[in-house]
C-alpha cells in the first residue's frame, strides 16, 4: 500500500516517526514523508522520500523561550493551554480560549494553509492508502479526507490534546444551543470547505484524534484514552551519524551523560542561559553544572554546541564535549543520564535501563515523563525552580550508588521490550487501512478477502 507520512519541519517529531517508516518500507509498502522545505535534506538522509509541501516554517528562529513553571506545562501551553488537566481550572471559558488560541494561531503556525493546499494537491495526485500524521500537524486528516485514505495520528508522548479534546466536547454539549461558540468546528470546515469537503460535528473526533493513533508512549506514562489505540515500542532513531571508538572504550569511571536533547541545543541559548528558569544573569550556568559535576568521581559526558560551554582547552579532565553522539550507542556505557526529559531521550533511557536525573524543559510533556519516571523509582525528578548545584550532586551520587535505581530502571526496560515492534504492528495497520479507506483509494495489497468482498458489494 501507498503510506504517505506528515510532520511539521521539526527534527525530534520527524525522528519519533522514522522506524515506523522504515517498518512499513520493509515489509514491502511504499512511504514517502511531506514536510516543510527546511526538513527536506533531514528526510532524504534517512534514506525515505521526502515531499516537500508549503513554505519554510523556519520553526527555531521564530521561536523564542520563556520562563517556564513545571506543572506539566511549559511556552507552548501558555499559548494553547492544551496541557492543562486540573478540573478547576478547565471551565468552558478556558477551554473555549485555548482552542481559539489553538486553532488560530499554535497549529496554524507549525502547519498552516501553503502546506495545506500542497498536501491536498499531493494526496488526491498520489492517492495514498494510509496517511499517518504527527500529532501536531493537522493537515494530514484533511490530506486524507480529500483523497479517501484511512489516517491514523502517531503521538510524541503525552496525549494531552485528547484529554483536551474530550474536555472541549463535554463542557460544549453542557452549553445551551444559543451559547454554543465551536471554534474547532468553524477552523476545521473551513479547512475542509476548501478543497470543496463537507464538514459534519461527528467528524470532528476523527479529524482531530485520528481514525485510530498509533503510540510510541510507555502504557504506564499515557492518560488513560478510550480512543481506538495501536501501541507501539519506541525505538530510538538518533539520525545519521557516525559514531566515534571512545564510545564503546570501556569507561575507567562511571560514566554520566548530560544531554538537553535536540530541542535544548537548538532552542535554548549559550553559556548564559539560566536552567532554572529563563535567562536572568543570576541563575545556575551550564557551566556550573559541569564544574560541579567534574568533582565527583566519573566520567562526564556532555552533549551540548560548543558555544554552550568552555572551550575544550578550559574543560576539567573528566569532562568530554561533544557536540553530538547518538544517545543509542552512548547510554549502555552509562551509569547515569542528565536529561530535560524530552520524549525522544526519555525513550532511549528506558530502552537501555539506565537511572536519570531529569531537570525538565519547558515545551510539553517533559516535566510529567520526568515525574513518571521518579515515581517509578527509576531516577529522581528536580523541578529546575528548585535546582541546586549540591542537589545536583547528591542525586548523580544517588543513582549511581544506590542499587533500586538501576534494579527499577531494568523493569522499565523490560516492559518497553515487551511491547509490540514497529514491524510487528504493520499487519494490524494493513487490516485497519482496509477497514477506514474509502472505495474511492488506491487499491491496497493485503486486504483480507472479507475486506474485499465488501469492495466488490459496494462496487
Amino acid at each position: 500500500m501507498r503510506v504517505l507520512f506528515t510532520v511539521f519541519a521539526a527534527k525530534p517529531h520527524f525522528y519519533n516517526l522514522v522506524p515506523m517508516a522504515w517498518a512499513l518500507r520493509a515489509a514491502g509498502h511504499e512511504v514517502r514523508v511531506a514536510s516543510q522545505p527546511d526538513l527536506t535534506e533531514t528526510i532524504t538522509r534517512t534514506g525515505l522520500t521526502a515531499v516537500p509541501v508549503g513554505d519554510a516554517l523556519n520553526l527555531w528562529k521564530s521561536f523564542a523561550p520563556e520562563e517556564s513553571d513545571t506543572r506539566g506545562g511549559g511556552t507552548w501551553q501558555r499559548l494553547s493551554g492544551v496541557s492543562e488537566g486540573r478540573e478547576s481550572v478547565l471551565t468552558w471559558n478556558y477551554v473555549l480560549g485555548t482552542y481559539t488560541l489553538a486553532c488560530s494561531m499554535e497549529y496554524e503556525h507549525m502547519a498552516g494553509q501553503s502546506m495545506l493546499d500542497d498536501v491536498v494537491a499531493y494526496c488526491r495526485d498520489w492517492q495514498p492508502d494510509l496517511v499517518i500524521w504527527d500529532a501536531l500537524t493537522f493537515v494530514g486528516p484533511v490530506g486524507a479526507r480529500a483523497c479517501g485514505a484511512a489516517h491514523a495520528r502517531m503521538l510524541f508522548g503525552i496525549d494531552y490534546n485528547s484529554r483536551m479534546w474530550t474536555t472541549y466536547r463535554t463542557l460544549l454539549a453542557d452549553r445551551p444551543p444559543e451559547q454554543r461558540d465551536d471554534p474547532v468546528g468553524d477552523w476545521l470546515a473551513g479547512r475542509l470547505g476548501r478543497y470543496g469537503l463537507e464538514y459534519e460535528p461527528g467528524l470532528a473526533t476523527e479529524l482531530m484524534t485520528g481514525q485510530w493513533t498509533i503510540d510510541p508512549t510507555p502504557g504506564w506514562m499515557q492518560l488513560p484514552t478510550d480512543l481506538p489505540r495501536v501501541p507501539v515500542r519506541y525505538v530510538p532513531y538518533n539520525g545519521p551519524t557516525g559514531i566515534p571508538d571512545w564510545v564503546h572504550e570501556k569507561p575507567r569511571h562511571p560514566r554520566v551523560c548530560l544531554s538537553l536533547g535536540m530541542s535544548g541545543r537548538e532552542l535554548l541559548g549559550n553559556d548564559k542561559l539560566s536552567v532554572n528558569g529563563g535567562a536572568s544573569s543570576d541563575g545556575i550556568t551550564l557551566d556550573d553544572l559541569v564544574s560541579t559535576l567534574a568533582g565527583l568521581d566519573i566520567e562526564l559526558v556532555a552533549t551540548l554546541r560548543a558555544d554552550q560551554l568552555l572551550s575544550p582547552s578550559e574543560l576539567p579532565h573528566n569532562v568530554r564535549a561533544v557536540e553530538f553522539v547518538p544517545l543509542n550507542e552512548l547510554l549502555p556505557s552509562c551509569a547515569a543520564v542528565i536529561h530535560h526529559g524530552g520524549f525522544g531521550t526519555v525513550g532511549n533511557v528506558l530502552t537501555h535501563g539506565v537511572p536519570s536525573v531529569t531537570i525538565p524543559a519547558p515545551w510539553w510533556d517533559e516535566a510529567e515523563l520526568g515525574q513518571d519516571i521518579a515515581e517509578r523509582g527509576a531516577g529522581i525528578f528536580i523541578d529546575p525552580s528548585a535546582l541546586t548545584l549540591d542537589g545536583l550532586r547528591e542525586s548523580v551520587v544517588r543513582l549511581i550508588g544506590e542499587p533500586s535505581f538501576l534494579e527499577n530502571s531494568l523493569r522499565a526496560r523490560d516492559d518497553l521490550r515487551a511491547t509490540p515492534s514497529p514491524l510487528q504492528v504493520v499487519s494490524e495497520l494493513e487490516e485497519l487501512t482496509c477497514r477506514h479507506r474509502s472505495t474511492q483509494a488506491h487499491y491496497v495489497r493485503g486486504c483480507h478477502p472479507e475486506s474485499e468482498r465488501e469492495r466488490e458489494d459496494v462496487a
